[in-house]
């Protein structure tokens, strides 16, 4: 047989679901996951035996500019252990001071985030058209109304032919030829009992009666749809909305490979990211902290979908959410001390494992619950696609009512007092 009975001291560290350890009160402990099954059908395939060490530090392995290494990853170069599970990213730097096995599968970094909920904003009712648009539209109206105000005011002054309202002698001794009010009521879709009879009056109101028409129509339109099916705005979906976005601190896994990529990548968004990162032992150990906090982690997909899976299983709820940016990719392997001789006799099983498909359909079993929650905030399945508005919801709407009131009576107390300093 390949081992011939050799025993194996093997590294690992906690990672749900490939190695969990149970501590006994003796100081002794079990181990189990994904990585023990493997481990036990390889024993049998290559004759030995095999115990569990701890990570001397709790770290997966980071490389100093002086050739020492933490974690596991310096267990391997010291040669204290025969090998470390992981499974590890596969660095180039790692790579100089241990060797790897066939890689167990593929895997990529990114942000993983509290799943965005939809919050309720008091400027909503003005969101249907974006700010340009409120002052395009404010600039129109004044135009318009400084327009009307010209052209009353030339009409008087010229007597121009047609310049003449049917109604003109219910208005007293002031002929009007333009109303200024005709511009705001057709904004608001009011009637119009007064219409100008001459040309240059009808052209300038119903230009304006079609823009009016158009931007109250769209504006009524989006308005409709965005309360009855409010849309989720996600923040963060990069390395530079996490920044722009201030709102979500950030973490990282202490002793990981992108612990090390952090604090090696010269890059201005990585020495921004890096300068405001606090760590934490593991993502799996701090979801129910994330969610309550409300804090990101820079972390694996799997171990994302892994934690979607649980949470799903035991809420039935979505609470997390994965963002777009892949931040770098890695194949994840077995590490072992350079040089050897076992890593040959590895790497053999390993890769008919993983051409059985046996790595992935355990992979895939282990995060199986994560799909329901692998769409975007607010279409996962039992989400509500439409909701009774509340006051909050319309609060903005009520805010310009009572600043309308307070205005009204401001202006109220201003009235009598000039009364009463006239008299």
């Amino acid at each position: 047989m390949a081992l011939n009975g050799t025993h194996l001291l093997v590294a690992a560290a906690e990672w749900v679901p490939f190695v969990t350890f149970q501590d006994h009160q003796d100081g002794s402990f079990a181990t189990s996951g994904l990585l023990m099954d493997f481990m036990d059908t390889l024993k049998e395939k290559l004759n030995f035996t095999f115990s569990v060490v701890k990570s001397v530090d709790g770290e997966w392995g980071r490389i100093f500019a002086n050739g020492s290494a933490t974690g596991m990853i310096g267990m391997c170069h010291r040669k204290e252990v025969d090998m470390a599970l992981g499974p590890f990213s596969v660095l180039y730097k790692r790579s100089q001071i241990i060797d790897y096995s066939e890689f167990l599968y593929m895997d990529s970094f990114g942000i993983f985030l509290p799943r965005p909920r939809r919050e309720r904003d008091l400027s909503a009712f003005v969101k249907p058209l974006a700010w340009q648009v409120w002052v395009a539209l404010m600039v129109l109206m004044v135009a318009s109304m400084a327009f009307g105000a010209l052209y009353d005011h030339l009409a008087l002054r010229w007597s121009l032919p047609n310049a003449m309202n049917y109604h003109e002698k219910a208005e007293g001794s002031r002929t009007f030829y333009f109303r200024l009010e005709w511009i705001v009521k057709v904004l608001l879709l009011e009637s119009i009992d007064l219409l100008p009879t001459s040309l240059t009056g009808r052209v300038l109101l119903g230009t304006w009666m079609v823009v009016s028409l158009i931007l109250s129509s769209a504006y009524q339109s989006i308005l409709t749809s965005l309360l009855a099916v409010p849309k989720v705005e996600v923040p963060v979906d990069s390395l530079q909305d996490l920044l722009d976005y201030g709102k979500i601190p950030w973490s990282v896994e202490h002793g990981t490979s992108i612990h090390q990529l952090l604090d090696e990548e010269s890059s201005d968004i990585y020495k921004q990211i890096n300068s405001k990162v606090f760590y934490v032992k593991s993502s799996f150990d701090e979801k129910d902290r994330m969610k309550e906090k409300r804090f990101a982690i820079l972390c694996d997909f799997f171990s994302m979908k892994m934690i979607m899976s649980d949470d799903y299983g035991q809420t039935g709820e979505c609470n997390y959410y994965i963002a777009k940016e892949v931040i770098w990719s890695a194949a994840m392997a077995f590490a072992f001390p350079k040089g050897s001789h076992i890593t040959a006799h590895f790497n053999k099983w390993v890769m008919a494992m993983k051409e059985s498909g046996l790595v992935n359909q355990r992979l895939w079993a282990a995060a199986t619950n994560a799909t329901a929650c692998l769409v975007p905030p607010e279409q996962q399945a039992g989400a509500e696609t439409s909701s009774v508005l509340s006051v909050l919801d319309l609060g903005g709407v009520f805010l310009v009512w009572a600043g309308g009131m307070v205005s009204s009576i401001f202006m109220f107390l201003m009235e009598k007092l000039v009364k009463c300093q006239r008299i």
